[in-house]
């Protein structure tokens, strides 16, 4: 009996990326990609016009131009549309949206730096209809509250983040705390470590990110 492929919808902005991770998924002999696109819009205008393609999950970017991954999963809810199950990519870890995304709907989140097993395993354990959060267990043990991955930095990196999630700049926040512009550099350096990222830029949208879950 012919194996039933699994359909797969991939929105994803960045093509390199859409690209490598529709090859590993479609090497994997299980998977086929029935739809990508580059972005949100074209997403919900293919469900406006009815021209969806069928699918078993759908794989949605985060973080895109024009409208955020967050941003289609509201328009989704608030219109009413029957999609498959979606599951979140994103740079960024996983307690910045946890709550956000599971209650508008998602049924996963993973992060794009995850392996290509634990892409496959995450697309069978959802189309069985379960879901997958990786950091479920670990996020009900700090009472569901946004940002409790700041108990993993000290005080000093914590003030550091805080007033980076006011846009001061390291000089700013060096004369502010009275320390050398190395210090608050390192300081920022600790923090793209512990946080995963890897420019200050996105630092400061984790930052405000943050701010916007006090």
């Amino acid at each position: 009996m012919e194996m039933k492929m699994i359909r797969v919808i991939v929105i994803e902005d960045h093509e390199l990326f859409r690209t490598g991770l529709i090859t590993l998924l479609e090497a994997s002999g299980e998977i086929t990609i029935v739809a990508e696109y580059s972005n949100g819009k074209e997403f919900l205008d293919s469900l406006d016009n009815y021209t969806l393609v069928e699918s078993d999950i759908i794989f949605l970017d985060i973080s895109m131009p024009w409208l955020s991954g967050l941003e289609v999963l509201q328009i989704i809810e608030d219109k009413g549309y029957n999609t498959p199950p979606i599951c979140m990519l994103s740079m960024y870890p996983e307690q910045f949206y946890i709550e956000k995304v599971k209650n508008l709907g998602a049924r996963g989140y993973i992060n794009k730096d995850s392996g290509i097993e634990k892409l496959i395993e995450t697309i069978r354990l959802i189309v069985r209809g379960g879901s997958s959060f990786s950091n479920q267990q670990d996020i009900k043990n700090k009472g569901d509250k946004p940002g409790g991955f700041l108990e993993n930095l000290s005080s000093r990196e914590i003030e550091v983040f805080k007033y980076l999630t006011q846009g001061m700049t390291v000089k700013e926040i060096a004369y502010e705390l009275d320390v050398s512009i190395k210090t608050i550099s390192t300081y920022k350096t600790r923090l793209m470590e512990k946080l995963s990222v890897d420019s200050l830029s996105d630092l400061l949208k984790i930052a405000l990110m943050y701010e916007e879950n006090q």
